[in-house]
């Protein structure tokens, strides 16, 4: 009997220390063919029209190379967020696409609390200012330095990824309030222990507002001039899921007129952001290249979940973790 293939699909061009992890880590019984980084669309169209299983950080793909691929059983997705992935066509073609299971949860939690602290404590600022000998010259010692303890964090979008900030913030002694379209049972919030308010009050509270939620046509630029306006002064905004969350030219000039405080930012509408973007030269930003999930840990979570779940469809069972935009058609296991 042939084996089934595993077509493996990077998106971006991955450490070899990653990619022989992933070569390690195959279940025995399947064989897997990676394609080069950066692959066309049309490359990958062609290798899956011969997969059992596509694996990966994907691009979008037209329906035709779903409708196509007739040994197909599986999309499994690496990454947290999906947004690149053609869902109708999966649909036409009822093959399901699956998250990877809050496997970079941890790693974008914590790439979330390290962005609150180095706002909070002007790191790198600080940073620039001994590496040039300049020591405390420009920078007051204290001018809008603050602590996490005693302040009230505002989560948007309780998910994987906003769960493992709230229970990280627990140790900071950080009050936790949180918005999402689908609401925990008080039970789970008091485990977490979070408190549920409207978005508006969620803003209008909140010290540090982080962002945690997927890109959909409900959440793009969810986050404008009008959101921004209901922040404090000296609030913070934090965001780590996906920079059209936000609408960059209300951000910028909020920044620049010091109607927040400032920001921490792992992306931006544009990636790599323009030269010119003026978030690059803003004092009261601090940057991050998307970086907040990769990690070698999550690379190995990321990896054991999806052939755990391509192991589980292999064997006749219903795939785990399918997005909620097919659950209808998948529901959960």
């Amino acid at each position: 009997m042939a084996q089934e293939i595993i077509l493996f699909t990077q998106g971006i061009e991955m450490p070899p220390d990653i990619i022989d992890q992933a070569r390690q880590m195959k279940p025995p019984g399947f064989a897997m063919e990676m394609l080069p980084p950066r692959a066309s669309a049309d490359d990958i169209a062609a290798g899956v029209r011969e997969a059992d299983y596509l694996l990966g950080f994907l691009r979008f793909l037209p329906d035709e190379a779903y409708l196509n691929a007739k040994r197909l059983r599986l999309v499994q997705v690496l990454s947290a967020g999906y947004d690149m992935v053609n869902i109708e066509g999966a649909r036409k073609a009822r093959i399901p696409i699956c998250s990877n299971g809050g496997a970079n949860s941890v790693a974008v939690g914590e790439h979330a609390i390290m962005l609150m602290l180095a706002v909070y404590r002007k790191l790198v600022a600080f940073h620039q200012n001994v590496a040039a000998g300049r020591w405390h010259r420009g920078i007051p010692r204290t001018e809008d330095i603050y602590e996490i303890e005693g302040k009230t964090v505002g989560i948007v979008g309780l998910g994987n990824i906003g769960q493992q900030v709230a229970r990280r913030l627990k140790a900071f002694d950080a009050r936790v309030i949180y918005y999402d379209l689908f609401r925990h049972s008080p039970d789970e919030e008091a485990r977490l222990g979070v408190e549920y308010v409207p978005l508006v009050t969620l803003l209008e509270t909140a010290d540090i507002v982080s962002l945690h939620v997927p890109l959909n046509d409900g959440t793009r630029a969810m986050i404008g001039a009008a959101q921004l306006a209901r922040m404090k002064p000296k609030a913070i905004l934090i965001n780590t899921c996906r920079g059209e969350v936000v609408d960059e030219a209300a951000l910028i000039k909020a920044l620049q007129e010091n109607q927040i405080m400032a920001a921490g930012l792992d992306c931006q509408e544009k990636e790599p952001a323009d030269p010119n973007n003026p978030l690059l030269k803003l004092p009261n930003v601090t940057l991050t290249p998307h970086n907040a999930g990769p990690t070698v840990d999550s690379y190995r979570k990321r990896f054991g979940n999806g052939y755990a779940n391509i192991q589980r469809v292999a064997s006749g069972q219903a795939p785990l973790w399918v997005i909620p935009e097919m659950r209808d058609i998948f529901p959960a296991s």
